[in-house]
């Protein structure tokens, strides 16, 4: 049944010399035309969807794929103790909606342990990974990294600069958080921020996040989908843009957002969308995507399923009083990650991810955005 829905790897990529050299294209298992991998005991799997027919002055990206491939499979891998496979190509389809359809039935069919690494194509690709748990009704977090807001105020097409408004008007969507991160204010209608404050949408300012990157980490760890645009980053660092952004994540912080994803204990499916290689012309974007991929793997290589219980001796708890809340903050001594919850909801026990920046300014007596949006959709 996979098969159908995949075209093997091309006959450019040499597995046989890169295992003998130690490449990562050694250690994973393809799908070529001679084989075909197991992946019932696969721990990461990569497909490539070249969907760019919904791409506003972005074509090219349906080229992208095999072109992170020719960087990523030249690297050497850590020392991961995960089964890699790559299923090649989503197939061509009649309509960006059939390539959506085809990716969900794609997800339904891996391993339920299994994480999926996606090659885009245009960042509204996305939509096959949000319907796919809209259709299973299963609740999911979504994180997008990029300059854009990808909501338009006015158009009701479906296409990389307006995807997010299908995803947040469906009637049956199971979206329960969505964060937004590198987010350039000017490129952005005010009118958007308003209705993200009114829905109560985690965003993360660019500057806040060149300030101190750990800042998204609260939110990554409970994200189930991370969706990357390649144009968050700045254009020295990925030149591959036809509208060359002059700020943006260096290639530094791009790969911590990609390790930080990776570690998420939530987190299932990671894509990277909008790279075209038509306009990178050195592959210096081939090349940090690659690597993005690679710190990506090493998270998950790292990642342990440490969500604490109460009575774990490894927590240290603190409380925090101020005329208006109580809230009490844990945090983990192995990982140094924090949680807080309100000490109103006592009998609740699930905890919230929070940052160490937001255990120092309660202490303070100042509750940041990130408290109070939980706190204003716990009160819903």
């Amino acid at each position: 049944m996979l098969k159908n829905l995949l075209s093997p790897l091309s006959g450019h990529f040499d597995f046989k010399t890169a295992k003998s050299y130690g490449n990562i294209a050694g250690a994973i298992q393809p799908y070529t035309e001679n084989h075909f991998p197991d992946i019932h005991k696969a721990d990461i799997v990569i497909i490539g969807v070249g969907e760019d027919r919904n791409a506003i002055d972005n074509e090219g990206t349906n080229l992208a794929p095999d072109a992170i491939r020719q960087a990523f499979y030249k690297l050497f891998p850590g020392e991961w103790h995960l089964n890699i496979c790559d299923l090649g190509n989503l197939r061509n389809t009649k309509s960006p909606q059939q390539t959506y359809e085809y990716l969900q039935e794609l997800l339904s069919l891996l391993p339920v342990d299994a994480s999926l690494i996606i090659l885009g194509g245009s960042q509204d690709v996305t939509l096959g990974l949000t319907n796919y748990y809209d259709l299973n009704n299963k609740v999911y977090n979504l994180s997008v990294i990029d300059a854009f807001i990808d909501s338009s105020l006015t158009d009701n097409e479906t296409d990389n600069e307006n995807y997010l408004t299908e995803i947040l008007s469906k009637q049956n969507s199971q979206l329960q958080n969505l964060g937004l991160f590198g987010v350039q204010s000017f490129f952005n209608h005010p009118s958007k921020f308003k209705i993200l404050d009114q829905l109560y949408i985690d965003y993360f300012n660019l500057g806040d996040l060149k300030k101190d990157i750990n800042e998204a980490e609260p939110e990554l760890r409970e994200a189930h989908i991370v969706s990357v645009d390649t144009r968050s980053i700045k254009y020295a660092d990925m030149p591959a843009q036809k509208q060359g952004m002059p700020n943006g994540f260096d290639g530094i912080e791009i790969c911590q957002l990609a390790r930080l994803s990776g570690i998420a204990p939530k987190n299932k499916f990671f894509g990277v969308f909008e790279y075209n290689p038509l306009l990178d012309k050195r592959l210096t974007g081939a090349n940090l995507i690659s690597q993005m991929l690679w710190y990506y793997i090493d998270g998950k290589h790292k990642n342990q399923v440490e969500y604490p219980e109460i009575s774990k001796p490894e927590l240290l708890k603190f409380y925090v009083e101020n005329d208006v809340l109580k809230l009490i903050f844990y945090k983990n001594q192995k990982t140094n990650r924090w949680w807080f919850k309100l000490s109103q909801f006592e009998t609740n026990n699930r905890l919230m991810p929070c940052s160490e920046n937001d255990y120092q300014e309660a202490l303070k007596g100042q509750i940041t955005k990130r408290i109070l949006r939980i706190i204003n959709k716990i009160s819903i």
